[in-house]
């Protein structure tokens, strides 16, 4: 069975629209006809190599990439390109990154959730900036914060790997700190650190963030957790396309198996 892609593009629209990315990014259809039909769709954080290779291995039409695999401005096409090599194979692919960090339900939401961070007590930190009349629904935004039942630190830690699907994650701060507000940011988040200071959150949970900014957290009384970038994301990914696969039935929709962050713990 299979569609026309431009329907497949209507509902991953509709979960993460591309109005929410930020200005700056690169989101959408980045390769591919829209008139073509897909079978087959391939969910992953990179469009990386051994992806790439996962993607021909199914017989995928269409890669959702979290991150855009093309990003700066092309005036020359590398022949060695995934991209590229995607194009000469007929593999469609979508990004749509920070849409589905603003979305409610997106990589934000779901971190807060590893959290602990009750759903009706959340709020973005950076709220969507909705154009004049035309209103949103209530919580998109960037990051997220809200209230925990209050718990050591060392708690939230325990809890939140295997959410992640983590070994380890990096701590800055006491363990035996007791938490109660918590704010999150896929990724690398760091630039909202301080609207999670200003929000009076005493945890910030995110992918990556700078050393000197992780000291100024730790003096300012917030206690830093990083996952390392993708791994913040990763398991959010694979919980979009379980929310996808329903609504693209019967085309197959597939969480990648090969995709990983590119640092690993030696």
């Amino acid at each position: 069975m299979s569609m026309k892609l431009t329907d497949v593009l209507r509902t991953l629209d509709e979960l993460a629209p591309l109005r929410y990315a930020e200005s700056w990014d690169n989101v959408g259809l980045l390769v591919g006809d829209p008139e073509a039909t897909v079978g087959r769709v391939l969910v992953t954080v990179d469009y990386s190599s051994l992806v790439a290779e996962e993607a021909r291995a199914l017989g995928a039409e269409l890669v959702v990439a979290y991150h855009p695999p093309m990003f700066a401005p092309v005036k020359r096409v590398p022949h060695e390109a995934l991209w590229a090599d995607a194009i000469r194979r007929g593999i469609a692919l979508y990004s749509p990154h920070t849409a589905l960090d603003v979305a409610v339900g997106g990589t934000n939401d779901f971190l807060a959730d590893a959290c602990g961070v009750e759903k009706g007590r959340r709020r973005p930190l950076r709220a969507f900036a909705a154009k004049p009349g035309a209103p949103e629904p209530d919580g998109i935004g960037l990051g997220r914060v809200g209230a925990i039942e209050p718990s050591p630190l060392q708690d939230v830690v325990t809890r939140l790997k295997p959410a992640l699907g983590l070994e380890y994650v990096l701590v800055a701060g006491s363990l035996d700190k007791v938490v109660s507000r918590v704010a999150v940011a896929a990724g690398a988040g760091g630039e909202l650190l301080g609207e999670a200071a200003r929000e009076g959150a005493d945890l910030f949970v995110t992918g990556e963030i700078r050393h000197h900014d992780a000291l100024s957290a730790v003096r300012r009384g917030v206690a830093v957790v990083a996952t390392l970038h993708s791994n913040s994301e990763r398991q959010a990914v694979r919980a979009f396309a379980s929310r996808l696969a329903p609504r693209l039935a019967p085309i197959e929709v597939v969480a990648s198996e090969r995709d990983a962050d590119p640092f690993v713990v030696a």
